[in-house]
């Protein structure tokens, strides 16, 4: 059985870095023998670095409603060695990252060791940061270096190994999800909410029509949008899963190195959706298909971890919780008003597409349209 890495295209750049990806295909917990070797050109060119800021929106409505979710499909992993460590940004050196598919939605998903990072940004970190923020002009809030205190105090986190997705969730499988489970509504809010927004402007690709859920044309392998946290919470329960930790998105994205993006600690324009030139200007103005940006790649071969869409995890947010955080294995604050988003999107500038930036979100997609998910599995020790 094939399986393969598809709609990976990037901007054109300068250097190449080869990573290798051993890809495994899982079928209701069973491994199929062959293994494929997949080899991704990565684009690398360099530019200067950046940061963000932080925003807490609407606190989550009260109102409490009956949810039914079937049961989950279960997909057991197999047993997959930790992968070798490597050098983050060097070019030139092939990596070995094993994949596996998830049966239930078809999404590849990469293998992400146990092991250690230092979590958060130090203050060196955050004054290279609103450098780069004033040299792009900024607005004075937004360069404001105590917004982005929540990211500190920088603190030693060891995790388990998993597996996580190698891109977002698109529309095609969150169609699925929706066809096979309905769209819920949880605390008053519903799993997919089209036109919940600005002006009630529909900024999501999925359409519902005679009670049947489907993308529109062309728009299947874009990431779906317009998800609530509890919307993104039922699809990977559904896919026989669950969202993210904070601590385990972040060190899918920084690995052990804790680079300052995916791809390593110089912001690269040629690996991301972002911002490019100020407001729209002269960038992509939409989020892309999932998988579109291989020269973003994080060091176990995750895409789209900076820009395109935001992303779900599974923490409450909380601003200081960095100080009190358990070292191994952290699950965030155990209540809290808001939930938290990771990664910025194609609308964010270069500050807020770090690693280590967090942003506040009330668990509705309302107020920031443009966020998805990508989910996690555990995986077995060796």
């Amino acid at each position: 059985m094939e399986c393969a890495v598809s709609g990976l295209q990037s901007k054109q750049g300068k250097g190449k870095m080869k990573t290798r990806y051993r890809v495994r295909t899982v079928v209701a917990g069973l491994s199929i023998g062959a293994v494929a070797i997949i080899t991704l050109a990565l684009a690398a060119c360099a530019a200067s670095g950046t940061t963000g800021d932080v925003a807490a929106d609407d606190a989550v409505p009260s109102s409490r409603n009956q949810v039914q979710i079937q049961p989950p499909h279960t997909t057991t992993p197999s047993e997959i060695r930790p992968l070798p460590a490597f050098e983050t940004g060097t070019t030139g050196n092939p990596v070995t990252i094993d994949m596996q598919t998830r049966s239930r939605d078809g999404m590849n998903m990469v293998y992400v060791p146990a092991g250690e990072f230092q979590m958060g940004s130090s203050n060196a970190d955050l004054d290279a940061a609103m450098e780069a923020c004033a040299r792009a002009s900024g607005t004075e809030r937004q360069c404001e270096r105590d917004r982005y205190l929540h990211e500190q105090p920088v603190h030693t986190v060891t995790l388990d190994a998993f597996w996580i997705d190698q891109t977002e969730v698109t529309n095609a499988q969150f169609s699925e999800f929706l066809n096979d489970q309905g769209n819920q509504i949880e605390e008053g809010i519903s799993w997919l909410e089209p036109r919940a927004g600005h002006r009630g402007i529909e900024y999501g690709q999925i359409k519902e029509g005679n009670g049947i859920f489907r993308p529109r044309e062309g728009y299947e392998d874009y990431p779906v949008v317009e998800v609530s946290w509890y919307g993104a919470s039922a699809y990977c329960s559904w896919a026989g899963g669950r969202l993210p930790t904070e601590a385990e998105w972040e060190y899918a994205a920084r690995g052990p190195e804790s680079a300052v993006y995916p791809w390593g600690d110089v912001f690269n324009q040629y690996a991301l959706n972002y911002n490019d030139t100020g407001f729209f200007g002269g960038g992509q103005v939409h989020w892309m298909p999932a998988g579109s940006f291989p020269a973003g790649a994080s060091w176990c071969g995750a895409l789209d971890m900076a820009g395109n869409v935001w992303e779900w995890v599974s923490d409450w947010w909380s601003e200081d919780y960095y100080g009190r955080s358990p070292g191994h294995n952290p699950q965030g604050p155990d209540s809290g008003e808001f939930r938290l988003g990771r990664g910025g999107s194609w609308y964010d500038d270069p500050w807020h597409v770090r690693s280590a930036y967090r942003k506040g979100l009330s668990a509705s997609s309302a107020r920031i349209h443009w966020i998805g998910m990508r989910c996690v599995m555990p995986a077995p020790s060796p």
